[in-house]
């Protein structure tokens, strides 16, 4: 009896501590809502296999590593192009992913505030001191709308000058007293270089030429550098779109775009024209600081300079243009929106645009990162983005400034129009004629 009436009570005990226990517990788990992470989709063109690439979707991994309570998910291509091609496909059925990088391929923007998917960043950036310092100004002269609103932000600038060999500058005799090359401060110039430089060419292999133009360059490259710096009525048409191309500096940028195609050899492609550089069969190659990323480690990287346009004036020129970046969703779920708008926060810090300067050539978007550090760490680059940089003049893409429509029609006509004096003529008047369209 005694030792059943012990067992009872202590059964009975232990039931009761269980319960309070259990109790507990539960009352913890209920003050305690368990926080999900909050899932963005990024859709992106740096899904191709080259080293440039990797880095940048290292980049976006660590995102997720330091952000547990975001779930960052790709939609990788190997091009921009597609990237961008597959979110407009989904603008037209009203859907959006979370943030798009555009890398430049501007209409998705318009076409994204048009449909009402874009999301306003300004409240954003007036909001947070710390992301509006990360922004440079360039950017905000550039995107920010009429009635005061900003839809794209880049992580980069497209920043251009042109490369040259300095070896074969100093082969072909143009250098200063001390035996430095001498690059040229007037267009005038320019040209009586090309003329020295296609003379010494004449002189080597047959297969060597001033340039070896692929046609986009000239009218991306050249063209709005070459307006720019004829006149001040030139730089006026380079700053926007014209209203009347029948100028003056307009018909003799065509005329200096027609001697440029007589110093170069024909190629089908920029890659073409970029391989006649680094194989020694070109002297001078338009386009970006990014190609220092592939002139690294080259064996002429010793030998590869960069330099800014001249002018008629003798000042010098560069482009530092915003182009379109990343897109964000005016998502309905607020939670989207934060994680995205941190995501930029990122992707735009100094630390993140000091290492997509160092390892992938970029020109940083974020105006605080130190140039000098990227100079000492990638000398190619940061000399390159110091030229520009120090230009007198500066200047915008001309997708940045000219309509779309009237861009693809110098792509299509530009090389043909070049060849007579007539060609000129029709392409100024049909570009004329799409302004009256």
């Amino acid at each position: 009896m005694k030792s059943g009436s012990g067992r009872f009570k202590y059964t009975g005990w232990l039931c009761a501590v269980l319960i309070i226990i259990g109790l507990t517990f539960s009352g913890g788990c209920a003050g305690k809502e368990e926080v999900q992470p909050v899932e963005i989709t990024v859709v992106h063109g740096w899904g191709g296999t080259a080293q440039t690439h990797k880095v940048v979707r290292e980049i976006y991994q660590e995102f997720s590593a330091l952000r547990p309570d975001v779930i960052l998910k790709e939609q990788a291509s190997s091009d921009s192009t597609i990237a961008v091609e597959k979110a407009n496909d989904m603008l037209a059925v009203d859907r959006m992913p979370d943030v798009v990088s555009t890398n430049g391929l501007s209409y998705f923007v318009q076409n994204a505030v048009t449909k009402g998917m874009a999301l306003d960043l300004m409240p954003y950036i007036e909001a947070d001191d710390e992301l509006k310092a990360s922004i440079h100004p360039s950017v905000l002269e550039s995107w920010t709308t009429e009635d005061g609103k900003l839809y794209t932000l880049p992580d980069a600038l497209e920043v251009m000058g042109f490369w040259y060999n300095a070896s074969f500058f100093r082969e072909a005799g143009i250098t200063d007293a001390d035996g430095n090359v001498k690059l040229p401060d007037t267009w005038e110039e320019f040209f009586g270089d090309c003329e020295r430089l296609d003379a010494w060419c004449e002189k080597q292999s047959s297969g060597m030429s001033v340039f070896a133009l692929e046609d986009i360059q000239v009218v991306e490259d050249f063209l709005l550098a070459r307006l720019a710096g004829a006149s001040p009525e030139g730089l006026a048409m380079a700053s926007a779109m014209p209203s009347d191309f029948d100028t003056p500096s307009f018909k003799r940028t065509l005329q200096d775009a027609a001697r440029l195609y007589s110093y170069s050899q024909d190629v089908d492609n920029i890659d073409n024209a970029r391989q006649a550089f680094l194989d020694g069969r070109s002297v001078i190659y338009f386009n970006g600081v990014w190609e220092s990323d592939i002139f690294r480690g080259t064996g002429i990287e010793e030998e590869i300079g960069y330099a800014a346009y001249p002018t008629e004036s003798g000042a010098s020129l560069s482009y530092i243009s915003p182009s379109s970046g990343y897109v964000v969703y005016d998502n309905p779920d607020p939670g989207r929106r934060e994680a995205s708008i941190e995501f930029l926060k990122y992707m735009l810090s100094t630390k993140v645009q000091n290492r997509l300067a160092i390892d992938t050539g970029q020109a940083p978007s974020n105006p605080n990162v130190d140039n000098a550090m990227i100079r000492e760490d990638y000398p190619l680059l940061g000399n390159a983005l110091e030229v520009a940089h120090g230009a007198d003049l500066q200047i915008k893409s001309i997708s940045s400034v000219w309509d779309a429509a009237a861009v693809d029609f110098l792509k299509v006509e530009l090389p043909q129009a070049c060849r007579t004096e007539e060609g000129r003529l029709r392409l100024v008047d049909g570009l004329n004629g799409q302004r009256g369209e």
